[in-house]
Parts: structure tokens; C-alpha cells; sequence
């Protein structure tokens, strides 16, 4: 009785986890993950959140270790990524962010509701 409550328990909230972010697209502008995998393509929008990510971080975090190395890291990455070179810059942001302790977050735009359901 009670395996089958927790069986029942965890495939609920298995279910709620996958379902939950399509049932509240129109809702949710934004889903942020945890992990930011690496193989999708770098684009001017992926330096962008991570140049944010980093300025936001820098006044609570300048004073890490290896805080001198990130502020290069992350100029360098801000060049990059403006002359077109996305892959690299997003190496360079990577690596500012890791110096400063602080572990990159993906930002994924969801597509915007349009038309019938």
C-alpha cells in the first residue's frame, strides 16, 4: 500500500515537472536552467546573458581570488563577442564567471504564444 502511494507520488511529479513548463508557456517568458550545456551554438544573445551575468555578480564577488584574471577574461569575451567571434567570447565569459566563483546560468526564451491552442 505505501510502495504504491510512493510510486504514485513520484511519477506525479515526474509528470509535473515535464508538463508544467508547456501548460505555463503563455505565462512564463523565460525558463532558466541550472546547467549551461555546452555544444548549443553561441550567438550575440548567449554573450549577452552571461556579460549581464557577470556584472550583476561582479560587485559581490570582486574581491575573489582570482577577480583581476576574470575582469580580463571578461573584456576579452566582450571584444570577442562583438566583433562576431560568439564561440570564443562565450569561452571567455565562461571562464570570468568560473574565477569568480560563480557557475554560468542558461537563459532560454520560450516561444511566444501565438494563434489557437
Amino acid at each position: 500500500m505505501i510502495s504504491r502511494c510512493v510510486t504514485g507520488c513520484v511519477l506525479g511529479a515526474l509528470l509535473l515537472a515535464v508538463a508544467a513548463p508547456v501548460a505555463f508557456a503563455d505565462i512564463m517568458p523565460v525558463s532558466l536552467s541550472l546547467a549551461a550545456p555546452r555544444g548549443l551554438p553561441a550567438t550575440m544573445t548567449s554573450c549577452d546573458n552571461l556579460l549581464r551575468q557577470f556584472d550583476v555578480a561582479w560587485p559581490t564577488h570582486q574581491h575573489a581570488l582570482h577577480a583581476a584574471r576574470a575582469r580580463k577574461n571578461r573584456e576579452v569575451g566582450a571584444v570577442q563577442c562583438r566583433e562576431g567571434h560568439y564561440a570564443d567570447g562565450v569561452r571567455a565569459l565562461r571562464r570570468a564567471l568560473h574565477d569568480i566563483g560563480v557557475k554560468p546560468v542558461r537563459v532560454v526564451s520560450l516561444p511566444a504564444s501565438g494563434g489557437a491552442h
